[in-house]
């Protein structure tokens, strides 16, 4: 697996780090390692492929061209809400490994390359299920994240219905209830904004646990266009429904001096608002 992942990579950044990792060099036979290390010297006669371990992803060979580094280390950012989960790795070499196949799996959603991101996070959910059921689901998050942008990028944008089991997946997501599980909030806002794109409106409106409404104002803004969209309100109650909706932007999109923080740490509204408080900000 990991083989084929490097042969399939375009940047030879990363396929010099992954295949001079000790741990990919004790996965791997002499003769399987020599293979790969010739066909991509031939892909790059500027990388030095070595075959030597490199015992820290920190480790970065002293020839490394300055600017090169620095074009490097810029991609190799994992969110921090994960960090204590990686450094609580015991095995150093692991740690790196799994550092760098999120980092560069992320790096690759980013920038929609999103074949090569679903190989990273295969070989990293592949490498990390054995040992720790929590970055097992964090790479399972991940990866339904990424199986959404691929569908929006492709089937979608004609507007094809996405398959029941990603919908499944969605709402699975939305209702999991797992403790002490690093949670990235784009994932749950991508979540709704996929069901309000195929209309999931009966599920959104009805079905989506309170906390997280409570807590992540995409979310209650997700239930509420659903809302809306389900059955449109007769004038009295239009005010109401137009009033929440209108709050629920305010929150999201204006300045954080025009909040207030409460002793849950939940965000909310200021009862006098100046008249800037209507300008959308971002």
């Amino acid at each position: 697996l990991f083989r084929n992942l490097c042969l399939g990579l375009e940047d030879l950044q990363l396929v010099f780090m992954i295949s001079s990792h000790e741990l990919f060099i004790k996965l791997l036979k002499d003769d399987e390692r020599k293979l790969l290390v010739d066909q991509m010297r031939k892909r790059s006669p500027r990388i030095n492929l070595c075959t030597k371990p490199v015992t820290s992803f920190y480790d970065i060979p002293g020839n490394f061209h300055m600017q090169m580094s620095c074009v490097f280390l810029s991609q190799w950012e994992v969110p921090n809400v994960y960090g204590n989960v990686i450094l609580g790795i015991k095995d150093n070499l692991t740690r790196d490994l799994v550092y760098i196949l999120m980092a560069k799996g992320l790096h690759c959603c980013a920038v929609k390359d999103f074949v090569h991101a679903k190989q990273l996070f295969a070989a990293c959910l592949e490498l990390v299920t054995e040992f720790s059921p929590k970055l097992r689901q964090v790479m399972l998050n991940e990866m339904l994240l990424l199986d959404i942008y691929t569908h929006e990028a492709g089937a979608g944008v004609s507007g094809e219905r996405p398959p029941s089991d990603l919908i499944s997946r969605v709402r699975g997501y939305l209702e999991m209830r797992v403790p002490d599980i690093p949670l990235r909030q784009v994932i749950a806002e991508e979540c709704v904004a996929f069901l309000l794109n195929w209309r999931e409106n009966e599920y959104l409106t009805m079905q989506v646990p309170l906390p997280l409404v409570q807590t992540n104002p995409y979310v209650k803004l997700g239930q509420l266009l659903a809302a809306t969209c389900k059955e449109l309100p007769g004038p009295k109650e239009s005010r109401r429904t137009a009033k929440d909706l209108w709050e629920v932007v305010v929150q999201i999109c204006s300045v954080s001096n025009q909040h207030k923080r409460g002793n849950d740490g939940r965000v909310s509204l200021i009862k006098h608002r100046e008249s800037t408080l209507g300008i959308m900000y971002r």
